[in-house]
């Protein structure tokens, strides 16, 4: 667990306004127990308050301590897999279905930074759109392929020539697409400010209070940290890479066949005064991003560069891939005299057939889950956790059959 993001070190979530202080205490009692201070958490805990629903969240270190407070900070529209990917696997209509649904969180996502931005808080968000590049002839095709598709369903996409890609990047990449929906934000910034809507809201947020034990009854649940209990009638497990690991405390042991942790890792670069990238951009099949910030260069990826060293659980930057974040930004960019000033890695929570899921927790009779989004989670998390809240509350959620966490069975 051994790294700090860019964004981490940014902003400290220590002393936010309308959190508390320090960990959970005593004996309390809440209507619904969240586990988790990441965007997950913190959204859901947000849309219960607001519906008048008594919330806790407990989050074992600080708010956006894990991978929310370590991604590159993309706010795009669609799924990890390319569209006809999608459409191969799930079918035509279902993946329609959750590329409105991505869409729709950015709408939610644009009104809750708006709301923050009224109250003086800067999420760092544009909205530039964001390139997706092919460094293959190959690649390029299957891009101009996904294009027809999304503009059949009513997406906006535009091709990109060689001509058009940022100059540093022309020797290297073939073309791309350009998405001009999607977005980006400071991921902190981002997570904190909901967090600070969801404590004026009414929701209690505790930080530094993992969850030990959880015991489910014929009341509700029982959550043991070292210095106190929460009890509660509804129970949500938003910690995404650590859902078995949670589930497991259930006596349930089946998350682990459809959820992977992934090592994610980025760097930023020292500040730059040339504009190299106007926009975020993505390039093999995904496996590459990058962006900039404040002048930063912010570059994550590559990790299919080495698959068997990155489907771990752990926080520490690792030398395998971190070469090749030197080497774009040094050779690729031919920028050898910038400076890496971060390094780290962020755990995500990669599922079997690349979908969320998101709804109540087979096994159980209190509790839900939300996560598993394959490395995407800002496309989902706050419309995900919107839809959660509905679900507890006994209202019917349209895309609940979307991320059925039941469909990989028991």
């Amino acid at each position: 667990m051994g790294s700090t993001s860019f964004w981490q070190d940014d902003l400290s979530t220590d002393n936010l306004p309308g959190l508390a202080t320090g960990p959970l205490q005593g004996t309390q009692y809440a209507d619904v127990a969240i586990i988790g201070g990441g965007i997950t958490g913190v959204a859901a805990a947000l849309w219960l308050a607001r519906a008048g629903v008594r919330v806790t969240v407990l989050e074992s270190r600080r708010i956006a301590a894990g991978a929310s407070g370590r991604n590159g900070g993309f706010l795009a529209c669609g799924t990890t897999e390319s569209y006809a990917a999608t459409i191969e696997r799930h079918g035509r209509e279902k993946a329609r279905r959750v590329w409105a649904f991505t869409v729709h969180n950015h709408e939610l996502a644009a009104e809750l930074i708006a709301e923050l931005a009224g109250q003086g808080w800067d999420c760092g968000y544009k909205r530039n759109g964001s390139l997706k590049l092919a460094a293959s002839a190959a690649e390029l095709a299957k891009l101009r392929a996904d294009e027809a598709l999304l503009r059949e369903d009513g997406w906006e996409v535009e091709p990109v020539g060689l001509r058009d890609i940022p100059p540093r990047l022309r020797l290297f990449y073939r073309g791309g697409s350009y998405h001009p929906a999607n977005g980006e934000v400071h991921p902190v910034r981002y997570v904190a400010g909901i967090a600070m809507l969801a404590a004026q809201a009414g929701a209690t947020i505790y930080q530094e209070s993992p969850v030990h034990a959880i015991a489910e009854d014929e009341q509700g649940v029982t959550l043991t940290t070292p210095k106190g209990k929460l009890a509660a009638g509804r129970l949500v497990l938003a910690t995404n890479a650590w859902l078995p690991e949670i589930n497991a405390q259930l006596g349930l042991t089946w998350l682990a066949r459809c959820i992977t942790p992934t090592r994610g890792q980025v760097v930023a670069t020292e500040p730059l005064d040339e504009l190299v990238f106007p926009c975020p951009c993505s390039a093999d099949h995904g496996y590459q991003y990058w962006r900039q910030i404040a002048g930063r260069l912010i570059v994550g990826g590559w990790r299919n560069r080495s698959f068997a060293t990155e489907n771990v659980a752990d926080e520490t930057p690792g030398d395998e891939v971190q070469q090749y974040l030197d080497a774009f930004v040094h050779e690729t960019l031919n920028l050898p005299n910038v400076k890496i000033a971060a390094r780290w890695a962020g755990v995500m929570a990669f599922s079997a057939d690349a979908l969320p899921l998101v709804g109540k927790l087979p096994g159980t009779r209190y509790c839900y889950i939300a996560g598993g989004y394959t490395g995407h989670g800002n496309a989902y998390t706050i419309h995900a956790a919107q839809m959660l809240g509905e679900m507890i509350q006994g209202k019917e959620a349209e895309d609940a059959d979307l991320f059925e966490p039941g469909r990989f069975g028991l």
